[in-house]
């Protein structure tokens, strides 16, 4: 009798406190339990009801029992109904429908449940620094996204960028697009730049180079590598304008295509390796090895010429390193057809041919000749009055041709 009073007195404790202590008289909330963590001889802690998956697969669970907790010792022989979530031993609780595991969310169950971050995600490091490692997010003030370490205290727009060190020392530069590992890594305030390549605007042997040039296109390893203040430059290849660090409007296609081009502005290079030890302005170099200097390694200024030459005598060079060997026939005075833009020239070095096809018959309008100098290669333009004329020779008998009184005349032997 005297042991069921006490336990009715106990309940009628807890119905009165509201809250339950163990080993303490002021329990601070529902339920608080205090250990002994000075007694070695006490093993502080809680232990759930310890249960095998199949056992609590055999129990259905409502939802007034959400917030249930087990510790499941080891998994169910059937993955699914409420324990399809047990998949290995721990802890877990039911959430009203399922049993879930207490773990951190996978990034596929937070975007599943509509939410979002408003921090990037970092992958190796925790702190916002230009130096840390990598990381994925959004700049919800710029519109600015990145995959790797975009300078995160950058106050200009729209940027994009893809790779370790692509944007790393952005600060005002609007709208710039940045793909591959060091890409535009020392751009602070140019704007609408697109770069795609390892080290595309980025030089490794002048590492703090600031690059403060607009609207430049640069896609291939080191690529427009020296570039700076130069604006308005497309270059398409490997190593492609690297030396181009202030010029501005050249356009080149081709790999190490205007390798020498420096501060030089409106050149075209089209093909692989034009314009070897040549810089200037204005020049339109056609054909791989087009336009290279007439040394093999002499650098030469030229200026508003035009080479369309393929050359021939080139032989691909499979490592990466190497480059080939320079052939003069493709040179900018030896190419196949050279030109002069501002002396308004155009030089062939070959035969011209014209298909006689495509050549229309001459009427009494026709009153022009062209002829030769066989001194310089000059051609030029002569009246045809001043040509002498020969009359057609009879068509039988034999007959000399003469001068008569100051006529031309077929004379009869």
């Amino acid at each position: 009798m005297k042991n069921w009073i006490y336990v009715l007195l106990c309940f009628l404790t807890v119905s009165i406190q509201a809250q339950v202590g163990i080993n303490t008289q002021t329990p601070e909330a529902t339920l608080e339990v205090v250990g002994k963590p000075d007694d070695v001889n006490h093993f502080d802690g809680i232990i759930p009801p310890r249960i095998t998956g199949d056992q609590l697969a055999a129990k259905i669970y409502t939802t007034s029992k959400k917030g249930a907790i087990v510790f499941v010792n080891s998994p169910p022989s059937n993955l699914s109904g409420q324990v399809i979530n047990i998949t290995e031993t721990g802890l877990y609780y039911f959430d009203g429908t399922l049993w879930q595991p207490f773990e951190d969310d996978t990034l596929e169950a937070v975007v599943n449940r509509g939410n979002y971050s408003p921090k990037f995600i970092s992958f190796i490091g925790s702190t916002v620094t230009p130096s840390r490692d990598g990381a994925l997010g959004m700049n919800k003030n710029t519109y600015s996204m990145f995959f790797g370490n975009m300078n995160p205290n950058h106050t200009g727009t729209y940027n994009i960028s893809y790779g370790y060190g692509a944007l790393q020392n952005l600060t005002t530069g609007n709208s710039n697009t940045a793909i591959g590992a060091f890409s535009l890594k020392g751009l602070t305030i140019g704007d609408y730049n697109t770069f795609l390549g390892y080290a595309s605007g980025y030089d490794f042997l002048n590492p703090n180079k600031i690059v403060t040039g607009s609207v430049n296109v640069g896609i291939g390893n080191s690529t427009l590598l020296s570039i700076t203040s130069g604006y308005k430059n497309s270059a398409l290849g490997q190593s492609v304008y690297k030396k181009l660090s202030t010029g501005s409007y050249n356009t080149a296609i081709g790999q190490n295509a205007g390798a020498f081009i420096t501060t030089e502005n409106k050149n075209v290079m089209l093909g692989a390796q034009t314009g070897a030890y040549v810089n200037g302005n204005n020049n339109v170099f056609i054909g791989t090895g087009a336009g290279h200097s007439n040394t093999v390694d002499v650098e030469e200024t030229v200026n508003n010429r035009l080479v369309i030459h393929g050359n021939s005598n080139l032989i691909p060079q499979t490592n990466i390193s190497a480059e080939n060997t320079v052939d003069l026939s493709a040179s900018w005075t030896n190419g196949l057809i050279i030109g002069d833009f501002a002396e308004r020239w155009i030089k062939f070095n070959g035969r011209f041919q014209i298909n006689p096809s495509h050549i229309s018959n001459s009427n009494v309008s026709y009153t022009k000749m062209l002829v030769y100098n066989p001194n310089d290669g000059e051609i030029a333009a002569k009246n045809l009055s001043e040509i002498i004329s020969v009359p057609q020779p009879p068509t039988t008998g034999n007959y000399i041709l003469k001068s008569i009184n100051g006529t031309i005349q077929w004379v009869l032997e």
